[in-house]
C-alpha cells in the first residue's frame, strides 16, 4: 500500500557544490541542514576520521515555519555528522567519532557556533555516536553504536558504554542509562526524542524498544530487526523496514504485554508516484523526515493515521 508524499523543500540550488552531511528535525519543528564542500575520505576505506589534514567548508541552513537562516562555517578540519539548534540562536555540530590519545588528550567532538560562524565553545560527547538530538531546554541526548559502547579509537572505558546519555548545553552529564541485563544496549539503532523527558530508543541485542519518561523506564516488543528509525503517536508506531527491506514502513499498535502488533505495511511514493528511497532520515516524536534527490519530505504519523481511518477526524 503506497502513501504519497509531496516535498516541503528542494535543496538543490541551496547546496550546489556541497554534499549533504546531515538533515535533522529540531526541537521546535525547524529543519537543520548541514552540507560540506568535500566529504572526508574514510581511513582505510572503513573508518571515518575525526579530523582531516586539509580544511573544508560547511554550509548550514535552518528552515523554520516563517524563516530561513543560512550560516557558513569555514576552514574546518573536523568531520561533522550531526546538527541541531542549541541556546535558541546557536548551532551545535558534532562528530560521530572522538579519539582518546596516549597522552590523555581527547577530541572535543561537539562544537557550538553562533550564526556568524564563530566557535563559541567545545566539549566531549564520546566516541561512536549513533544519534543526537537537543531538546527545547537545551538537553543533549546521545545514543551510541557498538564501537562507542565497547570501545575503539583509544577508549578502554568508553563514554558511550551506557548506550544512552544526556548532557547539558556545556557537555556536563545529566542522565546515564544504567545499561544492564536484561535490557542491555550493545548498539542503539534508533533514537526518538519526543519531549523534554520523553525519549524512545530502539536497540540491539534483543531489538527492544525502550522508553525513558520522567525518570522511569518501560520496554516494548516490536517484531522488526535492524530498523534505523521510527515515530510514535499515541498507541501507534511507524518503523522503517529492517535489514532486508529499507523501503517498507511497518505500522504497529501497542497490545497486551507492551507487544507491538503489526497493523499494515506501507511503501512511500514521491510526488511523481515513484518509490521514495531516502538517503537521510530523522525522527522526532510523530514526525519522520526524509531526504531523497535533494528534496525534503516530512511524514506526520497523525495525518497518516487519520487519512487511513485509524483515528477519528
Amino acid at each position: 500500500m503506497n502513501y504519497k508524499m509531496n516535498p516541503i523543500a528542494d535543496l538543490k540550488n541551496d547546496f550546489n557544490g556541497y554534499t549533504l552531511a546531515s538533515v535533522t528535525l529540531g526541537s521546535s519543528g525547524e529543519i537543520c541542514i548541514l552540507g560540506v564542500n568535500e566529504v572526508p575520505a574514510r581511513i582505510g576505506g572503513m573508518f571515518p576520521p575525526v579530523q582531516t589534514k586539509t580544511s573544508h567548508n560547511y554550509k548550514v541552513i535552518i528552515l523554520g515555519k516563517e524563516y530561513k537562516q543560512e550560516v557558513k562555517i569555514k576552514k574546518q578540519k573536523w568531520n561533522y555528522h550531526f546538527i541541531q539548534i542549541i541556546d535558541e540562536n546557536h548551532i551545535l555540530l558534532a562528530c560521530a567519532r572522538a579519539e582518546l590519545y596516549e597522552n590523555g588528550e581527547y577530541d572535543r567532538n561537539a562544537k557550538v557556533f553562533d550564526f556568524e560562524g564563530n566557535l563559541i565553545r567545545e566539549f566531549l560527547l564520546g566516541d561512536g555516536i549513533q544519534d543526537l538530538y537537543v531538546t527545547r531546554e537545551n538537553k543533549i541526548w546521545t545514543s551510541y553504536f557498538d564501537e562507542g559502547v565497547f570501545g575503539n579509537y583509544g577508549w578502554d572505558n568508553p563514554i558511550g558504554a551506557y548506550g544512552l546519555r544526556a548532557w547539558d548545553s556545556d557537555g556536563k552529564e545529566i542522565y546515564t542509562y544504567r545499561n544492564d541485563d536484561p535490557h542491555f544496549i550493545s548498539d542503539c539503532y534508533a533514537l526518538n526524542v519526543a519531549g523534554e523527558e520523553d525519549v524512545w530508543f530502539y536497540f540491539y541485542t534483543e531489538f527492544e524498544l525502550g522508553r525513558y519518561k520522567n525518570g522511569k523506564l518501560e520496554y516494548f516488543q516490536p517484531d522488526v530487526e535492524g530498523s534505523d528509525g521510527f515515530i510514535v503517536y499515541k498507541e501507534y508506531f511507524l518503523f522503517r523496514g529492517d535489514y532486508d527491506d529499507r523501503d517498507q514502513y511497518i505500522l504497529y499498535k501497542v497490545g497486551p504485554g507492551n507487544r507491538l502488533n503489526k497493523v499494515t505495511i506501507l511503501t512511500l511514493a514521491d510526488e511523481t508516484d515513484n518509490l521514495l528511497t531516502p538517503s537521510l532520515l530523522s525522527c522526532r516524536g510523530a514526525e519522520m523526515l526524509f531526504v531523497s534527490d535533494n528534496k525534503v519530505y516530512v511524514l506526520h504519523l497523525k495525518d497518516l493515521l487519520r487519512e487511513r481511518g485509524y483515528l477519528e477526524s
